[in-house]
């Protein structure tokens, strides 16, 4: 039986064991990639699903488990990590309950969000963590910036494009669509504008959508900046309190 840790929420930390969950997580995907090629061997194909019904087992187990372990429990059910676990659960537990395979066949794209259970008790994960969290005032402001932005480029080409295209823009959506393109700099090619004032409006919103990249990327960067510089701090007075006492109970050891 492996040796239970708990962080300060009160999850349960398996030790090595959690390296068993994180291969079994690269499996399924590996499974997954499998049942996706069309030309694969039934036998092959029938293995890999048969190895991936057992793997959802392991992982209802595995969510069952962390809720017995966690102290307290409700800390953990209601946590980034808890939630995640219990929503890769959920297409086993529509297939257990027999829930309609079109329902179960719309789910299975949550299997998905596995990937992110890798992060767990990882210290580079924790490092996105703790920039994250040191820039979260300034994050929501600048995601609040970006839905505005969205909001008034769909309005905008909506009106400069809609009387022009009628089949390209047909509603305040499409040209959601084409604002997410433009700032997020992508630019399918799928919607152009073709009237002047929509192509004034688009370029002055490409000029707009670099801009928030630039300060996005600097505004991260500088988080973990921050970030490592304080973990190197941590770490050298760590290794000079460790220096000190070692010194002290050599001096002590010592006769006098």
């Amino acid at each position: 039986m492996p040796q239970i840790t708990r962080t300060k929420l009160g999850a349960a930390n398996f030790g090595p064991w959690e390296n068993i969950v994180r291969v079994l997580i690269l499996v399924w995907f590996m499974l997954y990639t499998l049942n996706a090629i069309p030309d694969i061997h039934p036998l092959v194909g029938r293995i890999a699903a048969k190895v991936n019904y057992w793997i959802s087992y392991f992982f209802m187990f595995e969510y069952i488990l962390r809720v017995l372990c966690a102290k307290p429990r409700k800390a953990y059910i209601f946590s980034g990590m808890g939630i995640l676990d219990f929503i890769v659960c959920v297409p086993f537990l529509g297939m257990f309950f027999g829930a309609d395979w079109q329902i179960l066949y719309s789910l299975r794209i949550v299997r998905v969000l596995a990937i992110f259970k890798l992060a767990r008790f990882n210290e580079t994960a924790a490092s996105f963590k703790k920039a994250f969290y040191l820039i979260r005032d300034e994050f929501f402001l600048f995601f609040s910036v970006i839905l505005f932005m969205l909001y008034v480029t769909s309005l905008g080409i909506y009106i400069a494009e809609h009387d022009a295209q009628p089949e390209k823009f047909r509603s305040f959506f499409d040209a959601l669509w084409f604002a997410v393109e433009t700032l997020s700099t992508v630019g399918y090619g799928d919607l152009v504008p073709i009237t002047p004032m929509g192509r004034i409006f688009t370029g002055v919103i490409m000029f707009i959508a670099v801009s928030i990249i630039a300060i996005s990327t600097g505004l991260i960067t500088s988080a973990f900046s921050r970030v490592w510089q304080q973990e190197n701090v941590f770490a050298h007075r760590h290794k000079r309190d460790a220096d000190k006492v070692a010194a002290e109970a050599g001096e002590e050891e010592v006769p006098k």
